[in-house]
């Protein structure tokens, strides 16, 4: 198996077993206000989960590793006029449509580092350009919420 199937199975397998155990919590729970953090350490690409396929840069760039344009075979599922979805995700549409799941493209560091460690780390610390950061952005944002159980 290559790499990239293996990494690409992974992310889907992972994101489905996140999406249902996130059904099973929130028919427990009455609030519905949930934060849920996904961070895929070089397991997805991504260009490809949320392409921009009314760009033509898009498919100049990737001859091979585009997803066709929705509406053709195995094209892309359509979320804005500009975006579209993986379509092995098809079953995170629903929630798009009830406004319960939005994407951020394009986002990153202001960081310049040219390391992949380094911009993990600025990432998950929440403190880019700073190495010696002892926690992360979700410890001290849980550490500021009053009577904060991080599992209700």
């Amino acid at each position: 198996m290559q790499r990239r199937l293996f990494l690409r199975n992974m992310a889907f397998a992972t994101g489905a077993w996140l999406l249902s155990s996130f059904k099973t919590v929130s028919a427990q729970k009455s609030s519905p206000n949930r934060l849920i953090v996904i961070l895929l350490r070089g397991g997805v690409d991504g260009l490809n989960l949320l392409a921009p396929y009314s760009d033509s840069h898009y498919y100049e760039a990737r001859p091979r590793l585009a997803i066709a344009p929705p509406g053709e075979a195995n094209g892309l599922l359509s979320l804005t006029q500009d975006f579209g979805l993986h379509p092995a995700l098809k079953s995170l549409i629903p929630l798009w449509r009830k406004q319960t799941l939005s994407f951020i493209p394009a986002c990153g560091s202001p960081d310049p580092t040219r390391s992949h460690f380094d911009a993990q780390d600025y990432l998950e610390n929440g403190t880019p350009g700073q190495k010696n950061t002892g926690d992360g952005w979700l410890n001290r944002l849980l550490g500021q919420l009053e009577n904060s159980n991080p599992v209700q």
